[in-house]
């Protein structure tokens, strides 16, 4: 249990960093909401919230997904593509999946060596 709090200042730490990226790649974009994008992801928490029995991600995850639904006109209009990308966002975008991938995988690396 003395790991505990050094798991959730480093996640702390993780989100402000990743605050502090998206604010300085947004540097007064303009893009409208993919509200595509908020029903797919409230389909998946919905899903991942009911058989973990943690309500309040299925709440959230049903909010996200009503949203999405209320504005399905707008799903094709405001439907971002890899192909709609700039280079640039193509390239800042993969290194985000990179990056969340082997936090993911060290993640899973840690819990596997804590768990035996």
């Amino acid at each position: 249990m003395e790991t505990a709090p050094w798991i959730l200042i480093s996640v702390a730490i993780l989100l402000v960093l990743f605050l502090i990226l998206a604010l300085l790649l947004k540097k007064g974009a303009k893009r409208p909401v993919d509200y595509y994008a908020f029903f797919i992801m409230g389909i998946i928490w919905l899903a991942l919230g009911l058989p973990f029995k943690n309500y309040t991600l299925s709440i959230m995850g049903l909010a996200f997904a009503i949203a999405g639904l209320v504005n399905k006109k707008k799903w094709k209009e405001n439907r971002q593509c890899w192909g709609t990308m700039t280079p640039e966002e193509k390239k800042w975008k993969t290194i985000i999946l990179v990056i969340l991938g082997l936090l993911v995988l060290a993640g899973l690396i840690v819990f596997l060596l804590n768990s035996k």
